[in-house]
């Protein structure tokens, strides 16, 4: 295959029309370096991925721009959580779907298998003794020993060898294949593969030196095949190969990579980049001759001596670079020539920017998505293009994760997902789209399910956030109430007691303002007039009259029987059988108080009157009813009786105040009341 493709593309072949470089009109220069084989244009394709920004760039875009984040369904919240787990946080498997992908972009080929993990021991071939290889010492030789090492019994010498897997998704690594190192055997009839690996020259030298750190866990059958120097027959149920769409040609059991369209495109790119490279060397910093010129009939070059003057001219330029401002003073006239300084308008630039469009138009990228500007309008034909790429990209790297799964779902004995799917892929100019959508869902005509959807999120997953948000809201309303409720009890409680200990400390100050008014009244001492009234000694203060009128009779006497008035002269009279002397003193008594608080003011006289009342009730009531008839009407009619308390009584009742008007002229004395002189 090789031999017919370089016979047929050999540009110094002849033809009828005559020797020459270029025989066919459809060769040029770098068609004689086209890569020969698959195996060549690979290695032109890691060359071009590393030396050229463009196509690096453009190759990492494309790899990275479809990959969504993977959506496990499953009815049990178990599930999801175990398989995220496996693939998010052990497998890592959006990187690795990265990686997958720049394989495929630049190979146009992707060989992916999945490494289980498992325990090598060492068989003692004497006592059957298992040994994990590093418990033990080993060495490794790739002749006929294979393995050998020294036992626990005494035994050294060659070992048998037995890998035992164990499930731990841990230990799962998803191993990338170099298409280099794999062969092809692709039946056009029957469409059936067949691969084969060879161990990379690197490994073999590692394996036949006997490095413990690659033969402890390479697998038996690379150990094998290097030590018979055979290929590895790669098994298609362990292996997944994603393939770029091709021809139906000799290759097709390949994929080619889409660098293969620019590979003479690059060659001129970088023919360009030669010259643009010795052009900046040569002819960006210009290059300046300095020499003397003639003057008039004097021929410097016969009458100065030009060692001295280029001394002088060197002299000049070192003061110069010193000082700017430095004025040289040479005899003869000097002169200069220019050499270069002319490489902006020798640049290449256009030719390169244009060559740089049609690099990355023959990869198929719009070139809007690698240098940006792109306009995203549902009308972008590049776009929709372009999406149907990443969509083609993307079911195959889906396809790669279902039989992922499902050799992990066997191996590690794991329940079964529902179904495994991608974030749903949205280029920017959906925007539109979008609106559309949430239009038709406002107006009934789209489902809430088919809105999320399209938006890319998971209906499902979606109600049950709401659901756990309508319980936390109500949880916080509740809880908020609650406290409000709370806050609104204690304050009015607080309120309460406020106002109850101000109430105490109004009725105490009230108290505090009557044991004034009555120590004054009492440091006053009794008011008295010209007749009949009582001295001081007949009265005493309050406190003393008070007990006096309450407990002034003899041991051994009886208490003084009730007294009543006498209805013509208005004279008390005894009533019972106590002395007339007892009788006579206590009457004497009345007169003088009520005479006594027809003197005070009506408020004071009430005040007094009730604690005479409140102390002792009967002597109370007889000097009321002297008082009464003194002032020509009952006191309690006059005005209100407010004790200290606040309340409006009259003794042990509460009072009304009374219009009648105040009696014209004064009170009688007892010697009118008793008739005497």
């Amino acid at each position: 295959m090789e031999q017919e493709v370089g016979r047929s593309i050999d540009p110094n072949i002849t033809s009828g029309m005559g020797n020459g470089r270029y025989p066919n009109p459809f060769f040029d220069l770098a068609q004689q370096y086209m890569p020969p084989t698959i195996k060549e244009l690979f290695k032109w394709c890691t060359f071009y991925y590393y030396s050229s920004p463009l196509i690096g760039s453009a190759v990492k875009k494309v790899s990275r721009y479809p990959i969504t984040d993977l959506i496990f369904e499953s009815e049990h919240d178990s599930t999801r959580t175990a398989w995220s787990r496996i693939f998010n946080d052990t497998l890592r498997i959006k990187d690795r779907l990265m990686e997958i992908n720049l394989d495929y972009h630049v190979y146009g080929n992707c060989f992916v298998s999945i490494h289980l993990p498992f325990t090598r021991f060492l068989i003692c071939p004497t006592c059957r003794k298992r040994h994990t290889i590093g418990s033990i010492e080993w060495r490794f030789s790739a002749g006929t020993d294979f393995f050998s090492g020294v036992c626990s019994c005494g035994y050294s010498g060659k070992m048998g060898v037995k890998d035992v897997p164990y499930k731990d998704p841990k230990g799962v690594k998803i191993i990338r294949w170099n298409p280099r190192n794999i062969s092809i055997k692709y039946n056009e009839f029957t469409g059936r593969y067949v691969y084969m690996y060879a161990v990379p020259h690197a490994i073999r030298k590692a394996i036949h030196r006997g490095d413990k750190d690659v033969v402890q866990d390479m697998p038996l059958v690379a150990l094998e095949a290097v030590t018979k120097r055979r290929l590895i027959r790669l098994n298609n149920d362990n292996l997944f190969h994603l393939k770029n769409p091709t021809l139906a040609e000799q290759d097709q059991g390949w994929g080619k990579p889409a660098i293969v369209h620019i590979l003479r495109e690059m060659f001129y790119y970088f023919i360009l980049r030669r010259a643009q490279e010795a052009v900046a060397q040569e002819h960006i910093v210009p290059f300046d001759i300095i020499y003397p010129t003639p003057n008039g009939g004097m021929d410097p070059y016969m009458h100065t001596d030009l060692g001295n003057w280029r001394n002088q001219i060197e002299t000049v330029i070192q003061k110069h670079r010193k000082d700017p401002n430095y004025k040289a003073v040479i005899p003869v006239p000097v002169g200069f020539g220019r050499l270069g300084g002319d490489g902006k308008a020798l640049l290449l630039g256009p030719e390169i920017a244009h060559l740089t469009q049609t690099t990355v138009g023959g990869m198929g990228i719009p070139q809007e998505f690698l240098f940006g500007g792109l306009n995203y309008t549902g009308s972008s034909i590049s776009l929709r293009t372009l999406e149907n790429d990443f969509v083609q990209n993307r079911s195959q790297l889906l396809d790669f994760t279902l039989w992922l799964k499902n050799k992990l779902r066997t191996w590690l004995s794991l329940p079964d997902l529902k179904s495994i799917r991608m974030a749903d892929f949205r280029m920017a100019d959906d925007v539109q789209r979008n609106q559309q959508l949430i239009g038709l869902n406002a107006q009934g005509k789209v489902s809430n399910q088919t809105l999320l959807t399209e938006l890319g999120y998971d209906h499902e997953e979606e109600t049950k956030k709401m659901i756990e948000e309508a319980f936390l809201q109500n949880y916080m309303q509740d809880l908020m109430s609650k406290g409000s409720a709370k806050s609104q009890g204690e304050a009015s409680i607080i309120g309460y007691n406020y106002q109850q200990k101000l109430q105490e400390m109004a009725e105490k100050a009230q108290e505090e303002a009557q044991k004034k008014i009555d120590q004054q009244n009492a440091m006053a001492g009794p008011v008295t007039d010209n007749v009949g009234t009582p001295t001081p000694e007949d009265m005493g203060d309050r406190s003393q009259v008070m007990q006096s009128m309450a407990g002034g009779m003899q041991p051994g006497m009886s208490a003084p029987a009730p007294v009543e008035q006498d209805p013509a002269g208005g004279a008390l009279v005894e009533s019972g059988d106590v002395s007339s002397e007892v009788s006579q003193n206590i009457n004497e008594r009345v007169e003088r108080w009520a005479t006594q608080l027809t003197k005070m003011d009506p408020t004071q006289a009430r005040n007094t009157l009730a604690e005479i009342k409140n102390k002792t009730p009967d002597l109370g009531k007889l000097v009321e009813k002297a008082y009464n008839n003194k002032m020509g009407g009952s006191l309690l009619e006059q005005a209100p009786v407010v004790t200290p308390g606040g309340e409006q009584v009259a003794g042990d009742e509460l009072l009304d105040t009374s219009m009648k008007p105040l009696p014209e002229g004064r009170a009688p004395t007892r010697g009118e009341q008793t008739g005497g002189g």
